[in-house]
């Protein structure tokens, strides 16, 4: 290099180019970036849908038992009161 000045001017040239170069490249990682945060924002809301249907299906079932809880009480009760006719008569003789 002949000088300061030629120098400066080529290493501002190449830095320029550098730039220029790496444009498409920043700008593309700024698209994708973007892309992932929509796509993380989606993610938490379907996994609140999930757990919202995860609650309402623990709920369903704990009814369900609660039915079947009070007609097992009352089949047993009922059994209970109607013994069958064979146990009947042994314990009656």
């Amino acid at each position: 290099m002949e000088s300061q000045i030629e120098f400066d001017r080529i290493m501002s040239e190449m830095n320029n180019e550098q730039t220029h170069l790496n444009h498409p490249y920043l700008d593309r990682e700024r698209e994708l970036a973007k892309q992932k945060e929509l796509l993380e924002q989606q993610k938490q809301a379907i996994n609140i849908q999930l757990n919202a249907i995860k609650v309402e299906r623990i709920d369903l079932d704990q009814k369900r038992k609660d039915i079947n809880r009070i007609f097992h009480d009352l089949k047993h009760e009922l059994i209970m009161l109607n013994p069958r006719e064979s146990y009947a008569k042994a314990t009656a003789e």
